[in-house]
């Protein structure tokens, strides 16, 4: 107990308020709920930013995305120190799966990992028939019973104490999960011609919230629903294979996402770049179950984010002081767990580049990119959340407004200018980390196209 297992499970794209144990009116997470009962529910975590490479990065190292800087390069830069290297040099064997094409060597999150495994897909001549015809037909999922036969294969191999990270693919759009799960909560017909044009539809998700009705996006909530219920069936089979194997007891368990996805809210869909800093994309689940049942039962509404994370992880097994000193806050989540969490949350997006914005708009030209081309930021108090936007209109929402329907920049000034004034004190002090200097953007053309296959550009 005193050197327990770690296991961290990362849903891309999953939003908190659409799993059953955050209140979703469907049953779409009876595993994770389970999960939720032995240990503890965050209420309140925010993510670090709106895609994959900067919030993976801040789970990784503790770090803010302005201090990592990877939501520009996408790269985990040499020399920053992360957690499955301190692990690692603690004596855990380290064990990374991933169905997310960030997630691995594209990025450099392979490193200090002892096995990496990443299926082989959206190649050239697999991605056609793999991701655009069998998927839609709920004939095969996004790689995520193959990740899990792989990990569950490694962790049997593995030395103990081990810490393992799967990172699931299977709530990112398109929303095409298994059969019988992918239709499961529909209220009429979803027919296999309904679901092959809502998938050639989400390719290009700007598109679609531009262009969506009202059917279009009952049919993706449902498909989103879906496959959030595969991917936890997913997860209610790894739990059973750790079980028999005696090791699920003295394993910490972690359950997260990356980031949320919007679904028509705001008018807008998908995440990363076009898609603001709303509750829909920030608002992301976060369980933590110890071993021993330590603070089992509990549901906190303390402030945390995903950098929090890995220094509890860190602590939890020994290697206080391995990762990089962060100046945006951080907290340990047991104690935010009976406390009251940090100060302020803080979430970034980046400027989109005019090279980008062009060929975006090539293939959305329905969709009005210039609010969003500037940069974005959001600080939360847990009362209030301002979004300063560099090419709209600010925002400030009180966080009783489930919808965010409401904004209050004009009627609450005051409150606008002490966040504003808190904003610009945050941004000041947290500056980026000695080992990003000098890191570009460093992309090959068979990357691309991978990632591309992935609905990113």
């Amino acid at each position: 107990m005193d050197r327990p297992n770690v296991l961290l499970i990362v849903l891309d794209s999953a939003r908190a308020d659409r799993l059953s144990c955050y209140g979703h009116t469907k049953r779409t997470s009876p595993n994770i709920d389970a999960i939720a009962e032995a240990g503890t529910v965050f209420e309140r975590c925010q993510s670090e930013s709106s895609w994959t490479v900067p919030a993976s990065v801040s789970m990784l190292t503790g770090l803010a995305p302005r201090e990592h800087t990877a939501g520009e390069h996408r790269r985990l830069p040499v020399g920053m120190p992360c957690l499955q290297e301190a692990l690692k040099a603690a004596g855990y064997a380290t064990i990374l799966a991933g169905a997310n094409g960030f997630i691995g060597p594209v990025t450099g999150l392979d490193r200090g990992f002892d096995v990496v495994s990443n299926p082989l897909h959206v190649k050239n001549l697999t991605k056609p028939l793999t991701v655009f015809i069998t998927r839609p037909m709920g004939w095969m999922d996004s790689w995520g019973a193959a990740i899990s036969r792989r990990l569950i294969r490694e962790i049997e191999q593995a030395r103990t104490p081990w810490f393992a990270t799967i990172w699931y693919n299977e709530t990112h759009h398109p929303y095409m999960g298994k059969q019988p799960f992918s239709t499961a909560f529909a209220d009429r017909p979803l027919s296999l011609p309904r679901r092959f044009g809502l998938m050639s539809r989400m390719r290009h998700m700007n598109e679609l919230a531009a262009t969506a009705d009202a059917d279009e996006w009952r049919d993706i909530h449902t498909l989103y629903d879906g496959a959030l219920a595969y991917n936890d069936h997913l997860i209610g089979e790894l739990r059973a294979r750790l079980s028999a194997m005696g090791a699920w007891d003295n394993t910490l368990v972690i359950v997260t996402g990356d980031h949320g996805d919007l679904l028509g809210e705001h008018g807008l869909a998908g995440h990363r770049w076009a898609v603001g800093l709303y509750r829909e994309v920030t608002h992301v689940p976060l369980i933590v179950r110890m071993p021993g049942g330590e603070l089992a039962g509990m549901r906190s509404n303390a402030l945390v984010q995903l950098a929090d994370i890995p220094r509890t992880i860190a602590s939890v097994c020994g290697c206080d002081g391995a990762l990089a000193a962060t100046a945006a806050g951080a907290m340990d989540l047991r104690d935010a767990a009976v406390g009251a969490g940090r100060e302020f949350a803080v979430s970034e997006r980046g400027l989109i580049d005019p090279t980008r914005r062009a060929r975006e708009q090539r293939k959305n030209p329905s969709f009005d990119y210039e609010p969003h081309m500037g940069a974005l930021a959001l600080i939360n108090d847990g009362a209030w959340e301002y979004a300063r936007w560099e090419t709209s209109r600010d925002e400030l929402f009180s966080t009783d407004d489930a919808a965010q329907a409401h904004n209050l920049i004009d009627e609450r000034p005051e409150v606008t200018q002490r966040l504003r004034e808190a904003l610009d004190a945050w941004q000041a002090r947290v500056r980026p980390h000695p080992s990003t200097s000098g890191v570009a953007l460093d992309e090959d053309e068979e990357t691309r196209k991978r990632l591309e296959g992935l609905g990113y550009f």
